[in-house]
């Protein structure tokens, strides 16, 4: 299953919301830099759908806002 979420990085609150069927926004504490955000954003989708991190396949959308991941179950 593909996912799409649209993050926000440096937020003051974290949250996960669900836009659509498949698709999130995401808003979390973790700096763009270094890959943090993408890493955060990953674990939440993990806690999302109930799945280990190891199943959650970051696909594109590295440097921006808009991002693609897969869960392989």
């Amino acid at each position: 299953m593909k996912v799409k979420v649209r993050v926000t990085p440096g937020a003051r609150r974290e949250r996960f919301e669900k836009r659509a069927e498949n698709e999130f926004s995401a808003a979390v504490k973790e700096k763009a830099a270094r890959n943090e955000a993408n890493l955060r954003v990953q674990r939440l989708i993990a806690q999302h759908f109930n799945v280990p991190m190891t199943s959650v396949r970051f696909l594109t959308g590295a440097r921006g806002r808009s991002k693609l991941f897969e869960i392989i179950r």
